[in-house]
């Protein structure tokens, strides 16, 4: 039986139901009791939805911020790959408070601390 699973958000918060789906399921697993631990790794363009200040109301679309920081309220640790910021142009400090910034080069190690592991 899997004790943890990583879930993996490529995809940006809107335009498809990846992202949200991703979340939820992570929220679903540790909020269940399925797993011990139940992390979110976030890279690609999923990094976009790092983004503090979004108006998901405005475009009529569920927020993934609450679902992040309700991640994070379960003390969950968030990744956020930093090389994937860089490369969109998102600085650091656009970013919710308590997201785990990493270097690419530190994503295999954060894998192999998983029993089951999830892409969105």
């Amino acid at each position: 039986m899997a004790n943890s699973i990583l879930t993996i958000v490529t995809k940006p918060p809107y335009g498809t139901e990846d992202a949200f789906a991703g979340f939820r399921l992570a929220l679903s697993q540790i909020a269940g009791g399925a797993v011990e631990k139940s992390d979110v790794l976030i890279m690609e363009d999923g990094v976009f939805n790092a983004i503090s200040a979004q108006k998901s109301d405005m475009i009529g679309m569920p927020s993934n911020v609450e679902a992040i920081e309700d991640l994070l309220g379960m003390e969950c640790k968030v990744y956020c790959v930093k090389d994937d910021l860089d490369e969109r142009e998102i600085t650091i400090d656009k970013t919710i408070d308590g997201i785990s910034i990493v270097l690419r080069d530190e994503v295999a190690n954060i894998v192999d601390g998983y029993d089951v592991i999830a892409s969105f």
